[in-house]
């Protein structure tokens, strides 16, 4: 039996003075689930505890509690929430939502298939757990049925949610015997390398998210054929080496009535090449969509339970038993599954039982050898035949500098990278700074054949994803603004371009795996690092949202704190090369709340700030406050709206973007209110008075919505979680945001009737766009199809777009900012990097 967890907690027992226990769930070899009610409130929970046994290890201690922290950030009705954390007897323990219903896994074992409306509806779900995931920069890694819950919302439907974040990366097995196999009508499945990708199986940990996006399309085929993608007869080798060089099953030929697109959908989802294969978790459903929604005439959906053809929604969660589990809950008739992390040896080759007759041995013996040639097949596949893509596209003759010698670009400062492949990613970065991306592209080919693997391939990728251009603009500088030596998980990077060149602004923990920390460094005219990464938020416990912005000579950071005794808005000076200038001031309230903060200055030389702060539980307004040119408070925060909420339904206005133009002040800002959800614009002269009071409270509850200044509506609906951006022109001032259900938006404030003259969709599956003006000029940033774009912004539309870059997964949005010459941008964004997070930054010359 493989080793379980013993050390049970007593029924009664009261953790942290709160919550008390009143059953056990379930366990696995690594916690136990219990069942526990809030004391004070009487609500229902899960408490998962970690194995006794394991407490020793503070990797796993860490690890343990870094990932709730994580996992309780993500909000996405598709994930199981996360509510708290404490210690029992040393032990940490999660508090967590208490579900109701079965896992995937479990009612696969009772139904051999979906039909295709409910699979779809399943794998959407999941789908869009993982999109909030993989923007909050967490990769699942062990997705399988297990960890897909079957619940039902209040309105009576499926919902699945995720389970078990991150348990797979630091939970070590210690065998891989027979018992650590999970059983059913199908046949031996194990929990990991059946839903294994080709980059896990590798065994190297350059994973990210897509590795995810493999694993469902595993689940997707099972639901819908009733077995597992590859054959799990013959053990961990076999499973391996039919990943790696196996070919694909076609679903059709096992269920005749899915639609022929689904077949080409399938094929996508598992490709081998992780470039090819899916790239975000809405482009993988929104596809799936398509695919299962072919010729829906060909789609049965049946009335009962059916072996060939699968069940309907109605039949698939129980409910005469209704079980209650939580994450990482195992049923309690179910043997504990352990994610496998499998290193194949010589000896391994051998078979574990003995053969049932010398026939029987014989074919398991050819089986074998079929899998360690399938293993080195997949070693040529992986090292020959799939190298760091050569991209076949050109920049066009117009662009290249005749004769360039890449010789060294002008500049006191010298790159601080000096590792020999660095040196010659240096000398690339100088042939694309003077307009020859072609020998670009060579000197990026020999940095990845001298070494640093990671970043040159990421150098590489990205240079052959701006050569595919045909557009207008080109790309005139590459750069990664952190040390070549980091591979710590990195946020959303802000830049601006100030005296001493370009300067970038991220968080990070490198320097203090505890504290997430702001640090800024300067880049040269080829976009490579020429000063040390420094600390800019040494005060710090976890530093969020940075945004920087120039102020003549000086640099002006804002960023909320959300630890430590004092979290709100703060703001801090820093010199023209990103070096410390003067205090962090807190600007806002104390209090621990989302607050989105962002900065405009005025002609004058002041500031305004403006953000969200929550006003009551899961209520949000907007506050505001000026600044002055030495970002002294002014005067005390004003607030800016007050809307109503009732105990079903809560407003919330927040994540606001300020612009100063034409004598007002702009926020541009989402209000979600139940299922209407609204981008606006809120709009108040400078010199109007009420600035300086905001809204005066009310002794007497007010039954309406109540702001200063003039509110008026930049779009209708749009679903949820929008984060509109504005930048001013001379005549008006440009409005983008994204739509889950529709794509990338802008629209257009006419300066004189300050209200939105039009709004328009600009690309149906563009996502997170942000823009930048300069003079009468402005340009929008934004990701679609796996391409990091820029178009110009008119008054009256939208130019042609062009490529500038690669990104994958969904990241938040972008940074542009105006370079020093016409038609200069520069974009920073943030991408994956050999499986970690990575940011990147981008020049662009458009005419």
């Amino acid at each position: 039996m493989p080793p379980q967890n013993r050390s049970k907690v007593p029924i009664g027992t009261i953790l942290e003075g709160k919550f008390r226990v009143t059953r056990e769930i379930g366990r696995g070899g690594m916690a136990a689930v219990y069942e526990a009610e809030n004391i004070d409130i009487g609500k229902r929970v899960a408490v998962k505890i970690l194995a006794a046994e394991l407490i020793t290890s503070r990797v796993v201690r860490e690890r343990f509690l870094r990932e709730a922290r994580a996992c309780a950030a993500i909000r996405s009705p598709y994930i199981c929430d996360v509510y708290d954390s404490g210690m029992f007897e040393e032990r940490p323990f999660l508090v967590m939502e208490l579900l109701e219903g079965e896992s995937l896994y479990d009612m696969m074992t009772r139904v051999r298939r979906l039909d295709p409306e409910t699979t779809l509806t399943i794998s959407t779900h999941a789908a869009r757990g993982l999109a909030r995931a993989h923007e909050s920069t967490i990769v699942h890694r062990d997705l399988k049925p297990e960890n897909i819950f079957l619940t039902r919302g209040e309105d009576g439907q499926l919902v699945a949610k995720l389970l078990d974040f991150g348990l797979a990366k630091f939970y070590e097995p210690t065998a891989a015997d027979a018992e650590t196999v999970r059983l059913t009508r199908e046949g031996a499945l194990f929990g990991t390398p059946a839903y294994m990708s080709p980059e896990q199986a590798k065994g190297q940990g350059e994973v990210d998210h897509r590795a995810d996006l493999w694993a469902l399309g595993c689940i997707v085929y099972e639901c819908l054929t009733g077995q597992t993608v590859w054959n799990v007869d013959q053990g961990v080798a076999m499973i391996l080496a039919q990943i790696a060089g196996a070919p694909l099953p076609r679903p059709s030929r096992l269920r005749s009535d899915l639609p022929a697109g689904f077949d080409e959908w399938f094929l996508k989802a598992l490709e081998r090449n992780v470039d090819k294969r899916y790239q975000t978790a809405k482009e993988f459903a929104e596809s799936l969509t398509e695919a299962l929604r072919e010729r829906p005439g060909h789609i049965k959906t049946p009335t009962r339970h059916s072996a060939e053809d699968g069940v309907v929604v109605d039949d698939l969660i129980r409910g005469s038993q209704p079980l209650l589990i939580a994450a990482g809950a195992e049923t309690p008739n179910q043997n504990a599954t352990r994610p496998l992390e499998v290193t194949l040896s010589p000896d391994e080759s051998a078979a574990t039982t003995e053969p049932e007759s010398t026939g029987a041995g014989r074919a398991i013996a050819v089986l074998l050898v079929l899998a360690v040639m399938s293993l080195a097949g997949y070693a040529v596949w992986l090292y020959v035949l799939n190298p760091p893509i050569e991209q076949r596209g050109t920049w066009g003759d117009a662009g290249l500098a005749e004769g360039s010698d890449g010789g060294a670009l002008h500049s006191e400062a010298k790159p601080q990278e000096t590792e020999p492949y660095a040196l010659q990613i240096a000398r690339a970065q100088e042939f694309l700074a003077k307009r020859d991306p072609k020998n670009a592209l060579t000197m990026f080919k020999e940095a990845f054949n001298s070494g640093g693997s990671g970043v040159s391939r990421a150098f590489l990728t990205q240079v052959g994803a701006a050569l595919e251009n045909k557009g207008q603009c080109q790309v005139t500088g590459l750069g990664r603004p952190r040390p070549f030596d980091l591979v710590s998980p990195v946020s959303r990077p802000t830049l601006t371009v100030g005296p001493a060149g370009t300067i970038v602004s991220w968080v990070d923990n490198h320097q203090d795996e505890r504290r997430r920390q702001g640090f800024a460094t300067v880049l040269d005219d080829g976009l490579r690092r020429v000063s040390a990464a420094r600390l800019i938020t040494p005060e710090a416990q976890s530093v969020r949202y940075p945004q920087l912005i120039t102020a003549e000579e000086k640099l002006v950071l804002i960023y909320w704190e959300d630890s430590g005794a004092d979290p709100g808005v703060y703001v801090r000076m820093l010199e023209g090369d990103g070096r410390i200038a003067g205090p962090a001031r807190r600007i806002s309230a104390v209090k621990r709340s989302e607050f989105y903060p962002a900065l405009a200055r005025a002609e004058d030389g002041t500031f305004w700030a403006v953000w969200e702060e929550e006003v009551a539980s899961g209520a949000d307004d907007l506050y505001a406050r000026r600044l002055g040119t030495d970002l002294s408070p002014l005067a005390d925060p004003v607030r800016l709206t007050a809307y109503l909420s009732s105990r079903s339904v809560k407003a919330s206005a927040g994540k606001p973007d300020v612009a100063i133009a034409h004598g007002y002040l702009y926020v541009l800002y989402a209000l979600e209110r139940g299922a209407v959800n609204t981008v606006l614009s809120l709009r108040i002269k400078l010199d109007d008075p009420v600035l300086s009071t905001g809204l005066i409270e009310s002794r007497r509850p007010s039954n309406r919505d109540r702001y200063i200044g003039v509110v008026k509506p930049v779009s209708a609906k749009y679903g949820k979680n929008a984060q509109p951006r504005v930048a001013c022109v001379t005549d008006g001032c440009f409005v983008v945001w994204d739509d889950e259900n529709a794509g990338a938006l802008a629209a257009f404030i006419d300066k004189d009737r300050g209200e939105a003259i039009w709004h328009r969709e600009f690309a149906s599956k563009g996502s997170r766009p942000a823009l930048a003006a300069a003079g009468s000029r402005a340009r929008v940033a934004y990701y679609e199809a796996s391409r990091l774009k820029i178009a110009p912004l008119e008054r009256d539309g939208l130019g042609e777009s062009d490529s500038l870059a690669r990104v994958s997964g969904l990241q938040p949005f972008p940074a542009i900012v105006p370079g020093t010459r016409p038609g200069e941008w520069y974009v920073s964004w943030r991408d994956y990097e050999a499986g970690h997070l990575e940011a990147f930054v981008v020049r662009a010359e458009c005419p």
